[in-house]
């Protein structure tokens, strides 16, 4: 029997083959469900149990509800989806399922209501595709273009450079409203000079070719303010690989440009301040910069490729402390402080210094950067201070306050001077070691007054120990300034001069008996000074007496020296005297044998020559007799001579033990006057002893 037909139609048998082929076909290639016109399960193909999970007795007789969140099963909006598919609605859509055990499953799925001969709804056939994957994917891009449109500039031009559309972040960034840019092209954003170029033209009809660009852009935002973009011009291509458009996709890198070169100057400023030194992560010298050669004494190619220990001490580059020093390098872990270091010339170098570990992208060390400043002679100078505070807090009673004068510290000289212990002290307040006349006095609040202003107080005071003892301590009270020069603390200096000042209250009290013996010898010394003046003046007037009678000695010498000549011409008259004597007499003489010849006429002659002969003989006797006188004179004004000259000698004698005499007297004037003088110092200074306050 032929098959039937329908006008102008397909032989029905041929065509419920078709059909069935088609179902076959899609049972093959799609999940395949059906279900009651309640929702129940009435079969499905292994696509569809294999998408979800299930054996197929596990979910016929199931209610759909099984598939989906409970939340969702629960919602009207589900009920009325039921609703609909029993009246023979058609539901197509993305549907999010759950397979077993709880996985998210998105589905492409139309719900198809089967209706029998009549048009009746009898049940529900889906057919589904497992898009979770494609779901993923879509989901991803476009979490991705929003996480993009999120952070990063976009728009989008034409082929031919003109703005289609931007997001606001690439508004906010170049300082325009989307309305100033769209349809306008490109070179708005750009240095006219810029834009009138070749590579500018080139640029473009690249990009126009769908050929792909990136980069760092220098790029004008509205005012002409400066921006740098980092940044890619995508084509974007037709199903058949045409480009249609350009979607460019920027970083605003105006701020990180700007922190870069800000911090280039900064390492570039290290660099010339600061000793740099590189090491690999296994502590070898990748590279060193002068500052550091100049530091430890070597050149690059004596450092560069040795490792660290070089500049260690062997014993301490042998330790176990050292190798975990490198192993925290290593690991990423930041080193700092002071290090002892050796140079090339085996010298002690002391750096400040810090061991920088450099990570990589993924967050890994891969190289170690030290900077380091060479603390050498701080550090030889803070040894020499330390020893020398040391120094101090060994020799000395040292006590720290706060400005209101409360204990902050206190070493153990001090604590032994005044009787207390550590706990005792330590918060309680200065007037604790002050007596309660002098606490409550406005010396007092003067004195921590002017310590907190920061001036510095020095002297001997008065303080009170332990149980009321009496100390007294010669101290320094020195404000501790900080950086800008203001008062921090107060350190006090000091050390104990009880028993100094019990010496000197006695030498005070002896020093009164003292002062009147002094002023006795005093009143002493006034009487010698005085007796020494009458003397010197008698010494004086005898040492002018004696001169005054040597000059009258000499002038008596002189008067007999002329004596002495007067004599000798005399003697020498008289010789001649008795010469004409011997010459009468002679003459006399011969006249009277002349008188004798002449017979009586010489008589009278002869007479006359006997008296001439005669007188001659009286006159040459005469002369003899003055002779002898005058010889006799002359020895005795010789022996006066002589004895004036032994008298002038003598008084000569006089006048120079006169004038020693003299000068001992003036001698024994002055030590007196100065005895005086210094008797009297020694009794101002007794005076002030007595006087004097032996402490504050």
């Amino acid at each position: 029997m032929p098959a039937a037909t329908t006008k102008g139609s397909t032989p029905i048998p041929a065509q419920l083959h078709e059909y069935a082929s088609l179902v076959a076909a899609l049972d093959r290639a799609q999940a395949v469900i059906e279900f009651d016109l309640t929702g129940h399960v009435v079969t499905a193909n292994q696509n569809f149990l294999d998408v979800m999970g299930y054996e197929l007795d596990e979910v016929v007789g199931e209610h759909h509800r099984m598939f989906c969140d409970p939340a969702h099963a629960d919602t009207q909006e589900y009920r009325q989806f039921w609703a609909a598919l029993a009246t023979g609605a058609f539901s197509s859509g993305e549907y999010r399922r759950l397979a077993k055990g709880g996985r998210e499953v998105w589905l492409q799925a139309t719900y198809n209501p089967i209706l029998d001969s009549a048009g009746t709804p009898v049940k529900v056939v889906k057919f589904a595709s497992d898009v979770t994957a494609v779901k993923l994917a879509a989901a991803d891009s476009a979490g991705k273009v929003a996480a993009i449109e999120r952070s990063q500039a976009v728009v989008e031009f034409d082929l031919a450079g003109h703005v289609l559309s931007a997001n606001q972040l690439f508004l906010d960034t170049m300082g325009y409203a989307l309305d100033e840019v769209v349809g306008e092209h490109h070179r708005m954003f750009c240095q006219p000079e810029h834009a009138a170029t070749e590579e500018y033209r080139r640029f473009w009809a690249d990009l126009g070719t769908g050929r792909y660009t990136s980069g760092l852009y220098k790029r004008v935002a509205k005012g002409g303010r400066e921006v740098w973009l980092q940044a890619t011009y995508n084509p974007i291509l037709d199903l058949a690989g045409r480009p249609v458009k350009v979607v460019k996709f920027a970083s605003d890198l105006t701020e990180q440009r700007a922190h870069n070169a800000e911090s280039r100057g900064k390492v570039a400023a290290i660099e010339r301040s600061q000793a740099v030194i590189e090491f690999g992560l296994d502590g070898v010298v990748l590279g060193a910069n002068p500052n550091f050669l100049e530091v430890m004494g070597y050149r690059l190619e004596e450092v560069v490729g040795q490792h660290h220990r070089m500049f260690c001490d062997p014993e301490y580059t042998a330790t176990d402390e050292y190798r975990q020093f490198w192993e925290l390098l290593g690991r990423g872990q930041y080193a700092g402080g002071e290090y002892r270091r050796v140079g090339k010339d085996g010298g002690e170098v002391w750096i400040q210094a810090t061991y920088n570990p450099i990570l990589d992208d993924d967050g890994r060390p891969f190289k170690i950067v030290k900077f380091a400043s060479d603390v050498t002679d701080a550090k030889l100078r803070n040894a020499d201070i330390e020893a020398r505070v040391n120094a101090v807090d060994r020799a000395q009673a040292v006590i720290e306050f706060d400005l209101d004068g409360n204990v902050l510290a206190a070493n153990d000289n001090f604590l032994r001077t005044m009787g207390y212990s550590l706990r005792e002290v330590t918060g309680q307040h200065h007037s604790l070691f002050c007596d309660e006349e002098y606490r409550v006095s406005p010396e007092y609040r003067d004195f921590w007054l002017r310590l907190g202003k920061g001036e510095l107080i020095a002297g001997r005071f008065h303080r009170k120990g332990k149980f009321g003892r009496d100390v007294h301590i010669q101290a320094t009270y020195n404000p501790v300034l900080d950086l800008s020069g203001a008062p921090v603390k107060v350190v006090k200096y000091a050390y104990d001069v009880t028993n100094e000042v019990e010496r000197e209250r006695r030498v005070s009290d002896g020093t009164r008996d003292m002062t009147a013996s002094v002023r006795k010898l005093a009143t002493s010394i006034d009487e010698i000074a005085r007796s020494s003046a009458a003397a010197t003046g008698l010494a004086e007037k005898t040492h002018g007496d004696a001169a005054e009678g040597v000059e009258a000695l000499r002038a008596s010498l002189e008067a007999i020296a002329l004596i002495q000549r007067s004599s000798v011409s005399i003697s020498e008259i008289v010789r001649v005297m008795g010469e004409i004597a011997n010459q009468t007499n002679l003459l006399a003489f011969n006249a009277s044998i002349e008188a004798a010849r002449a017979g009586e006429h010489g008589v009278g002659f002869s007479i006359v020559a006997g008296e001439v002969r005669r007188l001659a003989e009286r006159s040459f006797d005469a002369a003899q007799q003055i002779g002898k006188l005058i010889e006799e004179s002359a020895e005795r004004v010789e022996q006066g001579s002589t004895v004036s000259q032994r008298a002038e000698a003598a008084f000569a004698r006089i006048v120079d033990s006169v004038g020693q005499t003299n000068e001992v007297i003036k001698s024994i004037s002055s030590a007196t006057c100065r005895q005086q003088a210094a008797s009297q110092e020694v009794d101002a200074l007794i005076t002030q002893l007595t006087s004097a306050d032996p402490a504050r």
